[in-house]
């Protein structure tokens, strides 16, 4: 009874308005996403070559010293989904009320961010940048996904941290194309995704937060 009470209010005409900008979002992402498949493992357009192109720049570019790259791996670290759920089970488990919110919110958006960059990743099939035979897809980036829902959900918990940690995530997406892993269609893609999800998960928060596990 208790979850059929919190589902009618969920969808009940006050949320409208709030309903339509997620929906909004979600078409957004949507074709985002579409536009994104033109950029398959096959693709030969001009969208491709661009991207091929800007990553040549950005991969070739020096410095590619070993103490820099092993600076670029440590902070791609930190876009790996590790991290983000250690993070989560670290503010669930010793946080204050306050703190274990943030760590179920942080959940929500990395484990739904990662479905979507999953999902898309097998429609797409983009090989990697340096790989000759597909094995986990490029497109999109993964790190840079998981790496903005966590921003997302802790920029709006703390307002005044939300520029460094959009910053921390756009150095994640960077250090991919830095590596060779993306292209920088795919950090894009995953940047969006992240954002969108780290954002409908924030705006459904109350909801959310009410459900019992």
């Amino acid at each position: 009874m208790k979850h059929l009470q919190q589902l009618s209010r969920f969808v009940s005409p006050q949320f409208i308005p709030t309903r339509l900008r997620q929906v909004s979002l979600i078409i957004y992402i949507m074709l985002f996403c579409w536009f994104a498949i033109g950029l398959d493992a096959n693709a030969d357009n001009i969208l491709a070559r661009w991207d091929q192109q800007l990553f040549d720049r950005i991969y070739d570019a020096p410095p590619h010293s070993e103490p820099m790259w092993t600076v670029m791996e440590g902070v791609s670290e930190f876009g790996h989904y590790r991290s983000v759920m250690g993070l989560s089970l670290l503010l669930t488990t010793y946080g204050d009320e306050d703190h274990r919110k943030t760590g179920r919110l942080l959940t929500s958006a990395y484990i739904s961010a990662g479905v979507v960059t999953y999902g898309l990743k097998r429609i797409v099939r983009r090989k990697r940048p340096l790989d000759e035979i597909l094995g986990n897809p490029s497109l999109p980036s993964g790190h840079a996904a998981i790496a903005f829902s966590a921003a997302t959900i802790l920029g709006y918990r703390y307002p005044k941290w939300r520029i460094p940690l959009y910053i921390g995530a756009g150095l994640v997406g960077f250090s991919r194309i830095y590596l060779g892993r993306h292209y920088t269609s795919d950090v894009l893609t995953g940047a969006v995704i992240g954002t969108t999800m780290g954002g409908l998960v924030w705006h459904n928060r109350i909801t959310l937060l009410q459900w019992e596990f």
